[in-house]
């Protein structure tokens, strides 16, 4: 391939209609061999796309290529290279792992029993159990155990750890850091909770209101963004064109910008400059949204 970046997932043109509600994406191309956070509020279209991306709504307009197949010529083959990690159970209650495996045997020809009974010890989830009796955190880690199982190339997680208790959360973490060592591996992991990715992610795709907002190397944007804090008597309408999403309280401000540098050399140490976190990139863009950063 020659040092070309190849897309594990590209999407041209995607529009989705649901009641009020548009997802609209002209292009996003997610890369193959990397950790995407696919980021955005509740309801911003973060659940929409990952339907489209598992076929099971069919978009209006546009075309998605996953692994360069296509759903319409290539499902079965997709299907079986995707992993997919739901916060929710979709595994039928009264089956146990054993009696779940025999059905992946029969649907994934790659399906390894070994690599399975590894993750399930890992993960103390016993095998003859029925998963009605699991909590809430066991049954995302068996989830996760049956994708990781099939030697899928793709895996999709939605929500993954919004039910489990941190130190699962972080162990899983480090599990997906192992994963990546293989380099032909992609995971597009769909979050609110931007702490999680804020270790792990190479990359990020921020959706808003229906539209891809930001699609960048997370290194990227949190070198792009800065905080600033400072007295509000230091602002002019020059500098508040600089300030993204700003917040004034008891004489005070704090912001988003881009331009961290210039405040540094007009005010020294009068402001506090810092890198952003992807939490409060998000935050400050939807404080800018609700057009809060007026000064009243």
């Amino acid at each position: 391939m020659g040092g070309m970046t190849m897309n594990a997932i590209e999407i041209r043109d995607l529009r989705v209609q649901q009641g009020h509600f548009d997802l609209v994406i002209d292009a996003l191309d997610i890369p193959e061999g990397y950790i995407t956070g696919l980021i955005g509020e509740n309801g911003a279209g973060k659940t929409s796309l990952i339907y489209q991306l598992l076929n099971l709504r069919t978009p209006e307009t546009g075309t998605i290529r996953m692994l360069g197949m296509d759903y319409r010529t290539d499902r079965a083959k997709i299907l079986a290279e995707i992993g997919i990690v739901f916060s929710e159970n979709h595994f039928p209650e009264w089956m146990s792992p054993k009696k779940l495996e025999a059905l992946f045997k029969m649907n994934y020809s790659e399906w390894q029993h070994e690599t399975y009974m590894r993750y399930l010890k890992q993960f103390d989830i016993p095998y003859h159990q029925k998963i009605k009796t699991f909590s809430q955190g066991m049954k995302v880690k068996l989830n996760l155990a049956a994708a990781l199982s099939h030697n899928a190339r793709l895996l999709i997680l939605d929500e993954p750890t919004s039910n489990l208790d941190p130190t699962f959360r972080l162990e899983l973490l480090h599990i997906f850091q192992e994963l990546m060592l293989e380099e032909t591996r992609t995971i597009l992991f769909s979050t609110h909770i931007t702490s999680d990715l804020e270790n792990i992610a190479d990359y990020i795709a921020f959706i808003e209101a229906g539209r891809l907002a930001v699609m960048d190397e997370k290194e990227q944007l949190t070198r792009k963004y800065q905080i600033v804090r400072g007295r509000d008597v230091l602002l002019d309408d020059e500098l508040d064109q600089l300030l993204i999403g700003s917040e004034i309280r008891d004489g005070s401000f704090v912001s988003m910008t881009e331009a961290g540098r210039t405040f540094e050399e007009l005010f020294g140490n009068k402001v506090n400059v810092r890198n952003i976190t992807i939490d409060e990139f998000m935050y400050f863009r939807k404080q800018e949204r609700k057009g809060e950063g007026l000064h009243v």
